[in-house]
């Protein structure tokens, strides 16, 4: 496991570098990601960022995601150093990005999730970290840079996405510090959790409505579902990305501990995203899946409709929650 200053070190002696992170980012993996590259820019690094998927109209306020390019918009000679970040695994990045965008000189992990592998030449992962974006600010502020507004208001969208408006078990002190000291650099936190929270257009709404109308609930309360389809989301004028923060409606149901959000996907499989409240490991749920995140918040694909997919992740959550201390 890599040091800071075994990063920086690699980030002095490259000039080239492409950024990169997981499929459907969110405002961790687009905060540390946007931040970094402001940071290599004005190291007077050649930077580009390469995402499988478009950023979400959440997120579309950070600053520089207008340099965000699509792989078929990625131009140029393979870069020195790839940057992975929040990704988990590399092929997170998506599959034909993780064979295609191959650096020539070495792998940089930049992570915090517990389930990440070390598929990096260098890695820097922290799992005790609350987000990424906690990552990349130590690690600036060890370079010695001044992390200014632009960059404080990427990494504060990150640290406060993924601690959950620091409602979540992973809102550290250190993750608070670390908030404070980006609300010093005069962003507006209000206008930032508006932007993310609650700028919805309507067809979100009449799509929670469509949603909220599937909730299946386990006999013993323990576990509650939803599902979100493709013809919910033709007829309410929305797409996937729209579901986000629906997850918390069940979740916060007296009786659950597991809330699980399956999404249908234009290919027949299905993106599911789990919650938790006190003592199921939703991380290790999803990796039987092949996905990730974190204990109480994770997320997986699975090839199966969304039915299927909700009676697998259901049949594994009720293995756990008969028997925690055995799987």
């Amino acid at each position: 496991m890599e040091d800071y200053q075994a990063i920086l070190q690699v980030f002095d002696q490259h000039q080239s570098f492409a950024l990169s992170t997981h499929i459907n980012p969110d405002g961790d993996a687009l905060g540390a990601e946007l931040a970094l590259y402001s940071f290599l820019k004005d190291l007077g690094k050649q930077v580009k960022i390469v995402n499988t998927d478009a950023t979400p109209r959440i997120y579309q306020f950070l600053p520089f995601c207008d340099e965000i390019l699509t792989p078929d918009a990625y131009q140029g000679d393979s870069p020195e150093i790839l940057v992975v970040l929040d990704a988990g695994m590399l092929n997170r990045i998506g599959e034909d990005l993780s064979r295609t965008l191959i650096p020539i000189k070495a792998t940089v992990n930049i992570d915090h999730h517990a389930t990440a592998d070390l598929f990096g030449d260098y890695n820097l992962v922290e799992v005790e970290a609350a987000s990424t974006s906690e990552i990349i600010y130590r690690l600036i502020r060890q370079h010695g840079s001044p992390i200014g507004k632009e960059r404080a208001l990427c990494l504060y969208t990150g640290v406060m996405f993924d601690t959950g408006c620091f409602r979540y078990s992973n809102s550290t002190p250190a993750a608070h510090r670390v908030a404070a000291d980006l609300i010093e650099e005069d962003i507006s936190v209000d206008e930032v959790y508006r932007l993310v929270y609650e700028t919805v257009p309507i067809g979100t709404v009449h799509l929670l409505g469509e949603v909220l109308k599937t909730i299946g609930i386990a006999p013993d309360g323990k576990i509650a579902w939803l599902c979100a389809t493709q013809e919910m989301f033709r007829k309410t004028g929305t797409t996937r990305e729209d579901v986000d923060g629906f997850i918390n409606h069940i979740r916060s149901i007296d009786s659950v501990e597991v809330a699980i959000l399956v999404s249908e996907l234009e290919d027949g499989k299905s993106k599911a995203s789990l919650r938790s409240k006190s003592f199921i490991d939703v991380g290790e749920i999803v990796a039987e899946f092949g996905g990730g995140g974190h204990q109480r918040a994770a997320g997986c694909e699975i090839e199966a409709p969304c039915d299927e997919a909700i009676a697998q992740l259901v049949e594994s959550t009720q293995r756990r929650l008969s028997n925690p201390k055995s799987v």
